[in-house]
Parts: structure tokens; sequence; C-alpha cells
């Protein structure tokens, strides 16, 4: 037993590292479009240049992302300065953090919710060697960093809130913030926190908490709102601040935009849980799946509130602002897929033992574990027996890699080092041709709901030429191609149709240079 004791865990953490590794494929980066701007964001604070985006004229201070990604980054960079060989060493490192990530599930699924061994291996394992812990592994994501030190911390703070003491929940709010470093919407793991100690009723323990996890971030906040009123309009959606971006959404359309997240989001979220669980696509086995999820969930969220309050309340608030933010759930629930496996396998586990101890739930409980545990086991196995079979956690990068190559062929070819290009690929286009590029579309809350009409993306296309003078356009995507041919067809016309590639349309900006001296001008 002892020998068990010590090969189960060893077992996860390998096992979780194998999936990992075996996720890795050569796509580039930008594939997700995120990964791209943690890249650049990444190079430039391994280079010197600080954190600015360095793939846009003028290279703004970044106030998307926090730093703490990045930096991470930019560490391996230094390791492995050499681009493009050195993103096999970011993916490497989110498959050695993925086994972490298994290993920490493992121990919190002992330590807090008293699984056996089997059943804690089952929680792990369930949440990071399945197809939704894989599609963000295998990218250069932040989510996997995120886990492999939330999850460590969750188990820390659970015995910390039970005990009074002042320096132990100002290292727990110090834990709380640093997260919120990493991924923004961590800065529910301070409520969260704080909202532990009230419900204990330690109060001073919830008021230094909360102030220590502010201080952490405070410079943090202090810089956003310095710098993000200085990143140009036409780029604030993909690279400014998340508040501002919400916030501009908010003045547009009111906190019905709110509701209709919600409403939009709580149906996205549904079809997530049918789809990774459901044996086969059809709404009666769907609907099945998502019974059988939810019967397990809420059952191991009701232990999970005796036995580790903190991850609960983190869940809760966290689930919350997905529901309320205007973009797809679909990467947010995937980035906390192990504390969720946790709950099911918590709540089956419960309603198994329930069977046992309680003569009149008996029949019951042990029936509802039986049929719920069933459903959604059988579910998840067909749904990742087929995903490993055809590699579904590269299916972004296998629909984007086609559209990314012929961009950066073109522009790495045809344009020279000191051009600036608009793209829907701008951050892979920086970083593997080195020329300066920008998004060939705005970015806005609203487009959560409709998509945008030809004419507001002309506008937006024509308000980023005007504010940065770029030389060309490269679009692929059927919106910007509208634009841009929108703008060429315009009186008098701002583009000129110059090439296609595959699947896109190249522009040459009107009076773009056109005073630079021949012998600067690629023949």
């Amino acid at each position: 037993m002892a020998d068990a004791k010590r090969l189960i865990p060893t077992l996860v953490v390998v096992l979780a590292i194998l999936a990992g590794v075996h996720a890795i494929d050569a796509s580039p980066l930008g594939v997700f479009y995120d990964d791209a701007h943690y890249a650049i964001l990444a190079r430039a604070l391994a280079f010197g240049d600080g954190y600015r985006y360095v793939n846009l004229p003028g290279a703004p201070v970044a106030t998307h992302f926090p730093p703490g990604y990045a930096a991470f980054l930019a560490v391996l960079w230094r390791i492995a300065p050499d681009f493009p060989e050195n993103v096999a060493l970011f993916k490497m490192a989110n498959a050695a953090l993925l086994g972490g990530v298994a290993l920490a599930t493992f121990v919190l699924a002992r330590r807090r919710f008293g699984l056996g061994l089997l059943p804690a291996a089952l929680a792990a394992l369930a949440g990071t060697v399945t197809i939704p812990a894989l599609v963000l592994a295998s990218g250069v994501m932040s989510e996997t960093l995120f886990l492999a030190l939330l999850v460590p911390l969750l188990l820390a703070a659970e015995k910390g809130s039970e005990t009074d003491g002042i320096k132990t929940a100002a290292w727990l709010g110090v834990g709380a913030g640093a997260m919120a470093l990493v991924r923004s919407h961590a800065v529910v793991l301070i409520v969260a926190l704080a909202v532990s100690y009230v419900l204990r009723r330690r109060t001073r323990e919830a008021v230094v908490s909360a102030g220590a996890g502010l201080l952490v971030i405070a410079p943090w906040l202090i810089w956003v709102q310095h710098f993000d009123p200085l990143m140009p309009e036409p780029v604030r959606g993909q690279y400014g601040s998340y508040g501002a971006w919400l916030m501009e959404g908010l003045r547009a359309d009111g906190v019905g935009l709110l509701w209709a997240a919600l409403r939009d989001n709580t149906v996205t979220g549904l079809a997530i849980i049918a789809r990774s669980f459901s044996l086969t696509r059809h709404v009666v086995f769907d609907t099945l799946a998502v019974l059988a999820v939810f019967t397990l969930g809420a059952v191991g969220a009701a232990e999970c509130w005796r036995r580790s309050r903190v991850l609960l309340l983190f869940l809760a608030f966290y689930l919350a602002m997905t529901l309320l933010w205007p973009f797809s759930p679909l990467r947010f629930v995937w980035g906390v897929w192990p504390l969720l496996m946790l709950l099911m396998v918590s709540g089956a586990v419960w309603l198994w033992r329930v069977g046992e101890s309680v003569r009149g739930a008996r029949l019951v409980a042990r029936t509802a574990c039986v049929v719920a545990g069933s459903i959604a086991l059988t579910g998840a196995l067909v749904f990742n027996v087929r995903g490993y079979a055809n590699a579904w956690w590269a299916t972004v990068s296998r629909s984007r890699q086609p559209s990314i190559q012929p961009t950066l062929a073109w522009v790495a070819e045809r344009t020279n080092r000191d051009d600036v290009i608009i793209a829907d690929d701008d951050g892979a286009v920086y970083l593997y041709t080195g020329r300066r590029a920008l998004p060939a579309a705005a970015f806005t809350a609203r487009q959560h709901f409709r998509p945008r009409a030809v004419a507001e993306n002309a506008a937006d296309m024509a308000q980023m030429m005007n504010a940065f003078t770029p030389d060309y356009v490269v679009v692929l995507s059927a919106g910007t191609r509208e634009a841009a041919q929108a703008l060429a067809a315009a009186n008098p016309p701002l583009l000129q149709p110059l090439d296609t590639i595959l699947g896109g349309r190249v522009f040459r900006v009107t009076g773009a240079k056109a005073t630079r001296p021949a012998a600067a001008r690629r023949p």
C-alpha cells in the first residue's frame, strides 16, 4: 500500500506531462492570436525594451495583459534567445506545468476532499490529460501557468483561512494578488479569500488579506490608468485594457450588454458541457449529459463548501464573471477544468459514501451516483477517445495555420523591413517577419452579439490607416476583405489591389511612403 501511495501520484504526473508533450505541434505563434501577443511582450522584456508592444509603430506601453505570463516567457527567452526555435521550449514548459497541475490537483483532492488514491487520480487526470486542458496547454497561453500556481495556493488558503493569523492572511492576500498578475480574472480570488474570512467571523484577517492583495496589484492598476489612455484609439480593443474595453461596451449598449452576455454565455456554457460529456450529439444525450454533470457538480459543490470554501467561492465568482463577460466562455471554462473535474469526482464519491452510511438514502444516493457517474464517464471517454484519435487539441492551429502561412510568406518576400502592415494576424506578422504590424479590424464588446457591417469595418480600417500610415493591407477573413475592397472602391480610393494569396487579398495603401528614396525600395 505504501508503494502504491508513492507510485500513483508519480504516475499521474508522468501521464499529464506525456499528454502535454504529445499535444505539442509545430504550429506558429498566432493561431490563438493572444499567444503571439504574449510572445511579443516577452521578447520586449527579454531584450530590454520594456513592457511594450514593439510590433506597433511608436511601441506603446502594454496595458492589455498583466505582466506575469509574459515575464515567465521572457525568462525562457533569455535561456533560448533564438526565435522561432525557442517556441518549442515555451510549449515544453507548458507540458511540464501540466504535470504540476496534475500533482497539485491530486494533493488537493486527497488532503481537502478526503478522496481515495484512485478517485484523486481520476480527478487529476480528468482535469489535465483531457482535450479541454490540452487545447490550452499545447499553445503558448497563460492558463497552465495560472493553474500550476492557483491550485497549491488554494490548498494553502484553505488551511490558512481556518486559523487566526494576520501574517498568514497577509501572505495569502499577496499570493492572490500575484495570481491576478498572471490572469486578470483571478482578481476574484482576492474577493473569495476575504469573503471566506468574513464567513468565519475573522474580519481583521479579511481586511488584511484583501489589503495585501490590492497592494500587490496596485502598481499594475496605476500603470494601466496612466498608460492606457495613450494607446492609439484604433487598436485599443486588441491592445488596450480589459476594463476600458468593457466600459466602452457599457457606454454603447448599457447594462443590457451584461444581460445579453449572460443569456448567450449560459447557452454556450451548456453546449460546452454537452459536447464534453455527451455520448453522441443528439438533444436527448446532450440533455442527459448536462443533467449528469450538474448533479455531480452540485453535490460536489455542497461537499466543497464544507471542505474547501475558498475554492468554491473562487469558482462561483469566476464563473459569474465569465457568464457576464461579453466574450465566448470557452477558454475561461476550460481554464479551470481541473477544479470542475474535482467537484464532479467529489460529488460522485460523496453520493457513494452516503449510500454506504445512511440506510434511508442508500438506494437514492447510490442510484444517482451510478447513473450520473456512468453517463458522465462514458460520455467523457467517448469524447476524449475521439479527440485523441483526431488530435482535437490542434483544431485551432489546423484551421488557422493555412491562413497565417501565406500571409507570412508574402510579407517576408515582398516588403521592406521598415514597412508597416495591416493584417488579420498582426502579431504573427511581426514575430516571423520583423515588420511592424497592425490589426485589420477593431475589436469591441458588442461584436460578441452581432457581426460588424462592412461599412463599420471599412471605417475602422480607414481610421487605422489614418493613424498609422501603413504600407500594405493583407486580409483573409471575409469581414476584413470586404472592408478593404470597399476602401479600394471608394472615391478617391484609399487602397489599390496589388496581389492575391491563398484565401486572401493584398492591397497597397495609396500614397504610402511615396517619397521614399528608390534605393530603399525592394525591387
